[in-house]
């Protein structure tokens, strides 16, 4: 299913910023609806606003939603780059019926990009589109599609309808939409990700200190920091140094952190001093390269 999102736009920095990327010489495509002068069409949707009031708040002490930002996201397969059959023109084609049939009476400037994810490596097309909430029917009123829940549903519904009409296959209930682009984590599985990324961090820290303790007691002959490392070995802890020779590295099944990550404890000098090795920038930089080797 083709994708819609919508934001809304407030003040003058968030709008600048907006109209920066709509007019960024990337966009593949550039056109407006309801606009008058093709040319300008930011300057006259701000005097449009201006006229009808709506360049301040509806509400004392409110933020002023004075545009809306939404995004209409086609499926990788529906590109032609990806042998789909949507090409550039036909999904400006397909945003402007979706702004004739949803929103006629709204000034817009519309924008094609083509997208890369790079946590997959595929491309999309998608059409920005900056939309006036100023309605000229003569009402004098903003666009108001409801309670963000309603409005959302709403819109997902004259989505699927869209599909329909152009021949885009229809979104299915828990499953992927897409076969090319991958399913993104969800907020939540972010922050589970991230708590156990910092919980195996904590993992990686006990056991450098508890086998560097061991070590520095103990007292054995030879090499320390190579002993530090065949130790953590057996604990599933893999150290190395990192390419550049400036610090270590520890690697297990999950991650892979460089020791200044972990704290100043776990570079180079700090794990030396950890050690009971006293060592210089001399001496550590011997320990570098004995590691390396």
């Amino acid at each position: 299913m083709t994708v819609v999102k919508t934001m809304g736009v407030r003040g003058k920095a968030h709008i600048a910023s907006l109209r920066a990327y709509l007019e960024d010489d990337r966009a593949l495509a550039v056109w407006s609806a309801n606009i008058a002068n093709g040319s300008k069409p930011f300057d006259e949707m701000a005097r449009t606003r201006e006229a009808y009031g709506h360049d301040i708040a509806s509400r004392r002490g409110c933020a002023n939603e004075e545009m809306w930002h939404q995004v209409i996201g086609f499926l990788p397969e529906n590109a032609d780059f990806n042998g789909g059959k949507m090409s550039a023109l036909d999904c400006m084609a397909f945003a402007d019926e979706w702004l004739e049939r949803n929103y006629p009476y709204q000034e817009a400037v519309l924008a094609l990009h083509r997208e890369h994810c790079a946590a997959d490596g595929t491309d999309r097309y998608a059409v920005h589109i900056a939309m006036n909430r100023t309605m000229l029917d003569g009402s004098g009123r903003r666009l108001d599609e409801g309670r963000g829940a309603v409005a959302k549903a709403k819109r997902a519904q004259a989505m699927r309808e869209a599909d329909s009409r152009w021949g885009l296959r229809q979104v299915r209930a828990n499953e992927r939409n897409s076969a090319i682009h991958a399913r993104q984590p969800t907020k939540a599985e972010r922050k589970m990700e991230e708590r156990g990324i910092e919980s195996e961090k904590a993992f990686i820290r006990e056991r450098v200190k508890a086998r560097a303790s061991e070590i520095r007691v103990e007292g054995p002959e030879g090499n320390r920091m190579r002993e530090l490392s065949r130790r953590l070995s057996a604990d599933g802890v893999e150290m190395t140094m990192s390419k550049s020779g400036k610090q270590a590295q520890f690697r297990t099944s999950r991650i892979t952190v460089n020791g200044n990550r972990l704290g100043r404890g776990f570079s180079v000098a700090g794990l030396a001093h950890g050690l009971g090795i006293k060592a210089g920038m001399a001496i550590v930089r011997g320990i570098e390269q004995d590691m390396d080797s």
